[in-house]
């Protein structure tokens, strides 16, 4: 009797998406209303979102030159083209954000929970590969007020809120065009190329409140627009791979978008409201607006030892001073980012100290934001740790499943100019559940 693998369909790991996904659909809502408490994402369309997945958030977000072997990378698609031509991946994850806000005379805490991604690689031949993903773009979410006396209307309260926020639904294609032998290596070298097909939707509303005392002979003001996103975008992206004698290897890899004119119809409303009555003074309605998303590139070299070590630095920038919000150019300039991150694998072939095949993982990330305010380009920075912890299958002697724990602390903005200054600690749990594309085994 031997054991044969015949080209079949395992279900092992796909038995568990349909439950999967019913967490994700029921736990997003929830989520979904409380992303941020942020006063910043009242600018453009909002606070943007950490789009990188598990492994790359470890080390401080890195994703340009990041091979998609074992974990998902959303934000270059050409990453697929690691992805062996059996695997199958899906990925999720969920956050819990802790911010400590503060100003000259403010001092308060917030905290946020939400879902940070769902998403899924398989092959389709050997040299073209796929992935599917859902993620949070943008966020928005504040409530700012301030109240002062008036001889006539008494205390009048002057309030800004704003929620909402924008999701991507997004399909990667990658290709590997080109393979080849690097004398002293075992493994191949290959060039790959990929591209995001996505589509960027959801509601942003902002409301500016004139609050006057309803014993007052005067009424109160609500004006609202707001913008409801559907539209499509392409990115693109490339990865060359130089695998080096003694398990070595370089990686290079880029990105890039151009700018995305995004359909958007918008709505602007303006109420007053007295004791007990609400008349609606001005109501406009558009639906060919337009928020435009702006050119942006990566840069980046990762390297180091297979199975044992990989660092990596990378750069981004984005030209928001192209982009605009309903026409509206706001307080935006171009933003860039300096990364660099490493993770280590004391023994990734240890069979009795499992903390051996643990994936220990840290990054730093600086930024100059996309927000220019009071003249001022606000800068952010973190720091990263993390951890992949290998899930053992019991059908199997190995697996590439693994439970993954990231830790970020960071600080944007400033207590000078009268701004508010974020410092913040994020905890992020992302689980990878690996199985075979095409593979049973059977009896003969």
């Amino acid at each position: 009797m031997r054991l044969m693998k015949v080209p079949m369909r395992n279900n092992y790991l796909l038995r568990w998406i349909p439950l999967l996904l019913a967490v994700f659909v029921l736990f997003e809502p929830v989520g979904a209303q409380n992303l941020t408490t942020s006063p910043y994402s009242r600018f453009g369309i909002g606070d943007l979102v950490n789009r990188t997945t598990g492994r790359s958030q470890a080390m401080g977000g890195l994703s340009a030159a990041m091979p998609s072997s074992k974990n998902l990378n959303l934000l270059n698609p050409a990453s697929l083209g690691a992805f062996d031509s059996l695997n199958f991946i899906f990925e999720m994850a969920a956050f819990d954000r802790m911010a400590l806000l503060r100003s000259s005379d403010l001092r308060r805490s917030t905290n946020n929970v939400g879902v940070s991604y769902v998403g899924m690689a398989f092959p389709i031949l050997r040299w073209w590969k796929a992935g599917i993903g859902v993620l949070p773009y943008s966020n928005v979410g504040y409530n700012m007020a301030s109240t002062e006396e008036h001889p006539q209307m008494g205390s009048v309260t002057s309030r800004f809120t704003g929620s909402g926020g924008i999701s991507q639904f997004l399909i990667s294609q990658s290709i590997t065009p080109l393979t080849f032998s690097i004398r002293g290596s075992s493994d191949k070298a290959y060039f790959s190329l990929g591209f995001n097909f996505s589509y960027i939707f959801g509601p942003v509303a902002h409301t500016k409140s004139l609050i006057i005392p309803v014993d007052s002979m005067y009424f109160s003001t609500y004006s609202t627009r707001t913008a409801i996103i559907g539209d499509v975008a392409l990115d693109f992206g490339a990865q060359l791979h130089l695998p080096l004698p003694n398990d070595n290897f370089i990686t290079l890899g880029g990105t890039y978008k151009n700018n995305s004119d995004l359909r958007t119809e918008s709505r602007y409303l303006v109420t007053s409201v007295g004791s007990g009555f609400t008349d609606t003074l001005l109501y406009e309605e558009s639906p060919t607006n337009s928020v435009i998303l702006p050119t942006s590139w990566s840069g980046g070299i990762t390297f180091g030892k297979k199975n044992k070590l990989t660092a990596g630095l990378e750069y981004r920038t984005q030209n928001w001073s192209q982009s605009s919000f309903l026409g509206l150019k706001d307080s935006m300039a171009n933003s860039r980012d300096f990364i660099a991150g490493v993770e280590y694998i004391p023994d990734a072939s240890s069979m009795t100290r499992y903390l051996h095949r643990v994936r220990y993982r840290a990054g730093f990330r600086y930024s100059e934001t996309f927000l220019q305010l009071h003249g001022e380009q606000l800068s952010e920075f973190g720091i990263t740790f993390g951890a992949g912890f290998p899930i053992r299958d019991r059908n199997r002697t190995s697996t590439q499943s693994s439970l993954n724990i990231i830790l970020e602390m960071g600080r944007r903005g400033t207590l000078q100019k009268e701004l508010i200054r974020e410092t913040y600690g994020t905890l992020t749990f992302q689980l990878t559940l690996h199985d075979f594309w095409f593979q049973k085994y059977k009896y003969d």
